[in-house]
């Protein structure tokens, strides 16, 4: 077993998960590989704009292919006009394969931090592209910082009333200003329902009046048949360092979304949260040997993240980026933190009370196998685990230990994992407490 992506590795084409930032993946049915598109990005690899493309067969060795979209492509989605600097990079494509050709919707913003951005639609009929422009399929261009901004899509689609059959396909995009959105696609080209590029559609998520923290950003929508739900998962925090991945779940596709206790992710709450910066301590982490004096300090910000299925196992995970937490990469600005080194990083997605969790390491090719932590032997062992606080986006650090008392046997998983950073095989473990906190776990005994 091993993981997709080393730490403190930093050249690509060695390294094929790192500068991987906002990934999404996608199963071709047709080549049947795994594709993962993600943000224009480059930290010592030479910067090209055109949405980085990999590939995998078992998401566990990937591979750097180039750049998915032409040229034409790339000089359009640019193009902001005579009165303005071109749009330099693209942002968090998604692509799926639908009518037989693969479709590309991603970002083009008017600059860093702007809500005035545009989310392009390209096709190929090939998963590597070349990608050519069909239209534009949201523009928020001339429009108040309180509407949504035109960016970070995800196409969902909605199920018949027992999960079977396919319904209405709806555009999920929005980040940080007014909110999430969708809006209704037209199955036969992917383009909009209501022609007008403007058109909002329907807001599914906002943040809390009063709440502290960056977001929502980087949503994404999946139906799970075997719970009967749609998930909403986004993304609040500053993206460098305090980011996290939270999710409600629905009954409907437009929602309303709903978080642990009931509230509605529209306003009320920021979300079940399910992963953020953390620090499990290791003595032989999975790591390179670029920089001498590097030392393993945990991770940060994992975020902006998309949940898919693999159809041949019929298993569920999520792909996201997350930073390299070590004190060498930290670089401040304006009072923000942010750590430089990203990779892409795929988790196992289980589910426990209907609700998706995920493993608290690297998925690096175990068996799809769990139990209930339903022998008291398991609580009484000593575990390294740590709690995902609801308020609090700080790093969490790990302690090594008996299980929380407030965790009960019955919502608490346990399955084979990779030990990322004590490279080696081990037991991992999620659970969510009484009061509705994800705890992570793990020990160094083998799964059994």
């Amino acid at each position: 077993m091993r993981p997709a992506f080393w730490l403190n590795s930093h050249i690509r084409d060695k390294n094929p998960c790192f500068e991987s930032h906002d990934p999404s993946m996608m199963w071709d049915p047709v080549g049947e590989k795994y594709y993962s598109y993600c943000t224009d990005s480059a930290i010592t690899s030479p910067y090209q704009q055109g949405i980085p493309v990999r590939k995998s067969e078992n998401l566990t060795d990937f591979t750097f292919v180039g750049y998915a979209l032409s040229e034409d492509a790339i000089a359009k989605g640019r193009d902001n006009g005579p009165e303005y600097a071109p749009t330099m990079g693209f942002w968090a494509p998604y692509v799926e394969y639908e009518g037989g050709e693969y479709r590309m919707y991603y970002s083009a913003t008017k600059a860093f931090g702007s809500s005035e951005s545009r989310i392009w639609l390209a096709v190929a009929d090939r998963p590597e592209g070349p990608f050519e422009n069909r239209g534009v399929v949201m523009d928020t261009w001339d429009t108040p910082d309180t509407d949504p901004n035109a960016i970070d899509p995800h196409v969902a689609e909605e199920r018949g009333d027992f999960g079977e059959g396919r319904g209405r396909k709806f555009l999920i995009y929005g980040s940080y200003f007014g909110g999430i959105f969708c809006k209704e696609l037209v199955p036969e080209t992917g383009m909009p329902r209501n022609p007008d590029p403007h058109f909002l559609g329907k807001r599914i998520a906002k943040k809390p009046s009063g709440a502290h923290v960056d977001g929502p950003e980087g949503a994404s929508v999946i139906y799970c048949p075997k719970t009967g739900y749609y998930y909403l998962f986004l993304s609040y925090g500053w993206l460098g360092d305090d980011y996290d991945i939270r999710v409600g779940r629905s009954r409907q596709i437009e929602g309303p979304y709903l978080d642990y206790h009931g509230k509605s992710l529209d306003g009320q709450s920021l979300g079940f949260k399910l992963a953020g910066s953390y620090h499990f301590h290791g003595a032989s982490p999975h790591a390179g040997a670029d920089e001498k004096d590097w030392h393993f300090a945990g991770f940060r910000g994992p975020g902006h993240g998309v949940p898919f299925f693999a159809p041949k196992t019929g298993e569920y995970f999520f792909v996201h980026h997350v930073r390299d937490g070590a004190e060498m990469f930290l670089r401040k600005k304006g009072g923000l933190s942010s750590y430089r080194m990203h990779y892409m990083m795929v988790r196992r997605m289980y589910f426990i009370k209907g609700w998706p969790v995920f493993s608290p390491e690297p998925f690096a090719g175990e068996a799809n196998d769990t139990k209930v932590l339903e022998q008291t032997s398991l609580r009484e062992a000593n575990w390294e685990w740590l709690r995902l606080p609801y308020g609090d986006n700080g790093l969490s650090e790990a302690v090594c230990g008996k299980l929380p008392d407030d965790l009960p046997l019955s919502d608490a998983l346990c399955f084979p994992c990779y030990d990322f950073e004590n490279d080696r095989e081990a037991t991992g473990l999620c659970g969510i407490t009484q009061e509705g906190e994800i705890v992570w776990g793990k020990r160094e005994e083998r799964f059994s």
